[in-house]
């Protein structure tokens, strides 16, 4: 067991580096992981890099890893030196060769699925928690606003759910990606015959303000299953909405991060209950759940664009320009047979 690991820091103005540090000494609660791949963030990671450029201070990279468990803490329950995890959390599941990691935040790899595909559980508890905040339920009608990583993650597990999924996208190539959802074009200007939808999830970061007015009308004020209909936030949105009579009966809803406890470092370890709103459910629960859904979805896993990067690579283009492209952007820190 190395004592060492290197990790992928913003710091200050020298923008994005490697930075090694000694191995923290593990806790009852914890679990030494070997990191196979870590996940990129591009739109959470670029906003904090280009923070930290003009502020100064150092933040590590990355919160969604998955490898192999080398040691466990006599604590940590449901996974085993040798196996496979998920593993998720601010500044704990960093880009790193290894992490430690608590308990809560660690979820076993379901054998079925490629790596590539089951790091997405961690970005897809979310999904699952905005599933939860929305009362989505059989026969709901969705749209899903913006098809990226997110957006993809939320449709899955809206139709896991039972609910009729459309997506629309400005981008047409990540439309097409998305296949398994019947696309929808955002009338313009907006719609005046009557709304078709029951949920509606914004998975982009944009300006509300444009597209606020044309995705109100679309909402069925009649409403289903006893349900008044819902307008969802689960990306980054700014701008002004101009809320009125005439917008009739809907909730605004917006999700934040991905269940009860996440953030809660007493929580993480298992040394706390915290406290969950009915209908919705505690971080690590969501983690299990969504892994579970992304075993029954492997077409429209494999159709979304995947690229690998080595450490080298990844530091060259968070210091670049371009910063990473659309899509599913994996660093490589250890290969091997936990990358099947």
């Amino acid at each position: 067991m190395t004592p060492t690991r290197y990790t992928l820091i913003a710091d200050g103005p020298r923008g994005v580096r490697l930075h090694r540090e000694n191995l923290p000494p593990l806790r009852d609660t914890e679990a030494l992981v070997r990191v196979t791949y870590s996940l990129v963030s591009p739109g959470t990671e670029r906003y904090y890099v280009a923070q930290l450029r003009e502020q100064g201070g150092q933040l590590p990279l990355g919160y969604c890893a998955i490898g192999e468990v080398v040691a466990a803490g006599a604590a940590v329950h449901g996974v085993r030196p040798g196996e496979r995890v998920v593993a998720m959390g601010w500044q704990i599941a960093t880009h790193s060769d290894y992490i430690v990691v608590p308990r809560n935040l660690l979820c076993r790899a379901d054998n079925a699925l490629p790596a590539r595909h089951a790091i997405l559980a961690a970005i897809g508890a979310t999904a699952v928690h905005a599933a939860d905040r929305a009362a989505l339920g059989a026969g709901d009608r969705v749209l899903v606003v913006g098809v990226g990583l997110v957006g993809t993650l939320m449709a899955i597990v809206a139709a896991a759910a039972g609910a009729t999924v459309a997506a629309t996208d400005r981008d047409r190539a990540a439309l097409e990606r998305a296949a398994a959802w019947t696309p929808f074009d955002l009338p313009d200007p907006p719609s005046v015959s009557g709304g078709c939808f029951d949920r509606i999830f914004i998975c982009v970061d944009a300006d509300l303000t444009p597209l606020f007015p044309r995705l109100a009308p679309l909402l069925d004020q009649e409403g289903r299953r006893g349900s008044r209909p819902k307008l969802v936030n689960v990306g980054r949105v700014t701008g002004r909405i101009d809320l009125s009579p005439a917008l009739g009966n809907l909730d605004i809803v917006n999700v934040s991060r991905c269940g009860a406890g996440y953030r809660n470092d007493a929580y993480h370890h298992g040394l706390t209950d915290v406290p969950v709103v009915d209908g919705e459910a505690h971080v690590d629960r969501n983690l299990a759940r969504c892994m579970a859904i992304l075993t029954q979805a492997p077409a429209q896993l494999t159709r979304l664009a995947y690229r690998a990067y080595s450490v080298d690579e990844a530091l060259l283009a968070y210091n670049s320009a371009g910063f990473f492209p659309p899509g599913i952007n994996l660093i490589t820190h250890h290969s091997g047979e936990a990358s099947r």
